[in-house]
């Protein structure tokens, strides 16, 4: 039985600070809530395939769109209402999207000190691996790779982090090939007759 995983909520915002903070300065124009998500996700999924644990131990659900970090609707409000970050409209086609920008305040840095190195290693890859993806391609990007966001049966279902372990990629006909031998080989399956 998988523990449960502790939810750090401050290291949570700071993460959410670092990284609308590093997409702005890397001018990411795909860059809104929706990319936000896959950043978080990748990163708390990555660190716990890669370190064996989670960086935020946030609890992540199956939406449309991909993998959504269930408190983060919260935790951009408080943030908003510490002066931490900002909203900022950018039209994009016949929509506005509402974009988490840094406040005016040149102070207000994320505080990245209880990070590990690992962990800020993978928060780093997780930044230039996704760097390339919009907020469609980065949704798009999130159902191809996440085996726990397809695995999960309902939009509102938790992703568990084991499921970072199961590939995503198509067996190769060769891999199928000696499987089947070594099933047959053992005699754990029978000839058709």
């Amino acid at each position: 039985m998988a523990l449960a995983m502790q939810f750090n909520r401050g290291k949570f915002k700071e993460l959410v600070v670092y990284l609308c903070a590093a997409s702005e300065q890397a001018g990411d124009e795909g860059f809104g809530m929706v990319k936000l998500n896959k950043l978080l996700y990748r990163a708390d999924f990555e660190a716990y395939r890669l370190l064996g644990h989670s960086i935020t131990g946030e609890a992540y659900q199956k939406q449309e769109f991909g993998p959504v970090a269930r408190d983060l609707p919260i935790v951009l409000d408080e943030l908003g209402a510490a002066g931490r970050l900002r909203w900022q409209s950018i039209p994009r086609g016949p929509h506005t999207r509402s974009v988490p920008t840094m406040s005016d305040d040149p102070d207000v840095v994320a505080d990245m000190s209880s990070f590990t190195p690992d962990e800020r290693e993978v928060i780093e890859n997780t930044l230039r691996e996704l760097a390339v993806y919009g907020g469609k391609r980065a949704s798009e990007w999130s159902h191809d790779e996440s085996a726990g966001w397809k695995a999960a049966q309902e939009f509102g279902e938790a992703i568990r982090y084991s499921s970072t372990f199961i590939s995503t990629e198509p067996v190769s006909s060769e891999d199928l090939e000696r499987a089947r031998r070594f099933v047959h080989e053992r005699g754990w399956v029978r000839n058709p007759s």
